[in-house]
C-alpha cells in the first residue's frame, strides 16, 4: 500500500490571529433590564399607569445616548447618582455582593428614582422609590 503525502498549506498575512478588543461599554447606550427586580414594596407592579408611562419614556430619552453621556449630565435629568449600598434601607438581594459598594438612581418620572446597578452597559433595575423611602434623599 503506497503512502500518501499530506500537503500542509502555509500560512499566509491573512490566516494571523487577530486580537479583539473587549468593547468600550461607556461609549455604548444603556440598556435597561426588570430581570433582578425585588419583588417588595418598590416593585414595577405598584407603579400606577402613569408611573409606568414615565418609566418607557425616560428609557426612551436615553436610548440615544452613550453611558459617557449620561455620567456627564445632571443627576435630576438623564443622568444618575451613586447611592452608597449601606444607604439602602430596603432588603438587599442575595446576589449583591460585599464587594459592589453603591448603587445608581436615574430619574423617571419627576424626581422619582428608579435605583439598580450597572454591568457593562446594562441597568438592572432594582427597586422604584416611588414615596422616598430607599434611601435619604
Amino acid at each position: 500500500m503506497a503512502k500518501r503525502k499530506i500537503k500542509i498549506p502555509k500560512a499566509d498575512k491573512s490566516s494571523r490571529l487577530t486580537v479583539i478588543q473587549p468593547p468600550n461599554y461607556d461609549k455604548l447606550p444603556p440598556i435597561f433590564s426588570l430581570e433582578k427586580l425585588v419583588g417588595d414594596k418598590y416593585c414595577f407592579s405598584n407603579l400606577d399607569d402613569t408611573d409606568k408611562k414615565q418609566f418607557a419614556e425616560s428609557i426612551f430619552k436615553r436610548k440615544n445616548l452613550s453611558w459617557s453621556d449620561i455620567k456627564k449630565a445632571s443627576r435630576h435629568a438623564l443622568g444618575f447618582e451613586k447611592i452608597s449600598k449601606d444607604a439602602i434601607k430596603g432588603a438587599k438581594p442575595s446576589f449583591i455582593t460585599d464587594d459592589m459598594n453603591e448603587f445608581l438612581a436615574f430619574r423617571f418620572n419627576g424626581m422619582k428614582p428608579m435605583v439598580g446597578y450597572r454591568t457593562q452597559n446594562i441597568f438592572y433595575v432594582l427597586w422604584f422609590d416611588l414615596d422616598y423611602t430607599l434611601y435619604k434623599h
